[in-house]
């Protein structure tokens, strides 16, 4: 499997900082200290923050439906729905059910549908901030503030698609019953920028003077794991609309 466990981080980091002692497991940075789950959960959010803010789309959600997005309850300018991680507020009640996944981190695209058309969904436009206006049958615009989807409402029940960043669960510490050889870490062949991050946040910790060393060897390793993507990304055609032309290909002429 090209994803990575947690052991295999931590063996190769406690090589880095030369604690390959008792067949690898160490004498100091050892899975049972408490300090070491710390080292790794920082090294995995850290290594997820550059690679979303440089474009790597391995920690992307496509296709996630939240429904039903409810009428507003009044069909007045001003009013405002909300889809957050505790709930969906239609304007003046809060409900459990829609919610925000628990992992998304940043929202980045949504669609919409009447609840039940069985219709393609139709992309919404984010806008900052949104207009004041009636509510009518269709959504149409979006914002995302406060960690949460703002909407104008509607007079029908919509669906949502979004597509948003994610953030993988935290690491537990390290059981008998639960070891990090257990732990997958869904970022693939990321062994080498991992462990480098944690040798990195050790060696700092120690106040050792090879620590800006760790610290280049971890960005270098960065660099490559997120060159892979770029240059799958570089494959994908990308063309420019030609002026005239509908979603279909077909020439709107003005006439």
């Amino acid at each position: 499997m090209p994803y990575p466990n947690a052991e295999a981080v931590m063996n190769r980091a406690r090589a880095f900082v030369n604690d390959a002692f008792r067949g690898g497991a160490g004498r100091i940075l050892t899975d049972q200290n408490p300090f070491t789950v710390e080292f790794l959960n920082g090294a995995l959010e850290f290594l997820q923050d550059r690679i979303r803010n440089r474009g790597v789309i391995t920690l992307e959600y496509d296709n996630v439906i939240l429904s039903p997005i409810t009428p507003a309850p009044t069909a007045q300018p001003g009013t405002q729905q909300q889809v957050a991680y505790n709930g969906f507020f239609d304007g003046a009640t809060w409900h459990a059910t829609p919610a925000l996944p628990a992992n998304c981190v940043s929202v980045l695209e949504l669609s919409e549908r009447q609840t039940g058309s069985g219709l393609p969904f139709q992309p919404m436009k984010q806008l900052r901030p949104l207009p004041d206006r009636f509510p009518g049958p269709w959504l149409v615009n979006w914002e995302y503030r406060q960690d949460r989807i703002i909407l104008l409402g509607s007079t029908v029940s919509e669906d949502l698609r979004i597509r948003y960043q994610s953030q993988l669960t935290p690491i537990a510490p390290a059981t008998a019953q639960n070891p990090l050889s257990n732990v997958t870490i869904q970022i693939l062949c990321s062994i080498n920028s991992l462990a480098h991050i944690v040798a990195y946040f050790y060696a700092r910790a120690l106040g050792a003077s090879a620590a800006p060393t760790m610290q280049a060897d971890a960005e270098v390793q960065i660099k490559l794991l997120t060159n892979r993507y770029t240059r799958q990304n570089q494959r994908t055609l990308y063309r420019r609309r030609g002026f005239g032309f509908d979603n279909i290909g077909r020439i709107n002429l003005p006439w």
